[in-house]
């Protein structure tokens, strides 16, 4: 009777089925798991850190063209203003 357990034991063991078998599938599942929820938390940080950089960047202001002049007095000081500035 014992000898019939061996065998059978060991063929379980051959075809992975033992329970010594199926917890060392187990813990190697378990393994896996914790990188995948470990790369999982960095990804999410990366995200957050890459929308707080977005939000933060300003955008460039475009040069407005200067507006049309009508009159005379108004090209002077126009010009008075645009020389100061440079």
């Amino acid at each position: 009777m014992k000898g019939l357990a061996k065998i059978i034991g060991i063929i379980l063991g051959i075809l992975g089925l033992s329970s010594k078998a199926t917890s060392v599938k187990k813990s190697k599942i378990k393994k896996i798991d914790k990188q995948v929820e470990k790369v999982k938390r960095i990804k999410a940080k990366a995200q957050k850190t890459k929308s707080a950089v977005k939000k933060a960047q300003k955008k460039a202001s475009k040069k407005k063209p200067p507006k049309k002049v009508t009159s005379a007095k108004k090209a002077a000081s126009s010009l008075k203003r645009r020389a100061a500035k440079k």
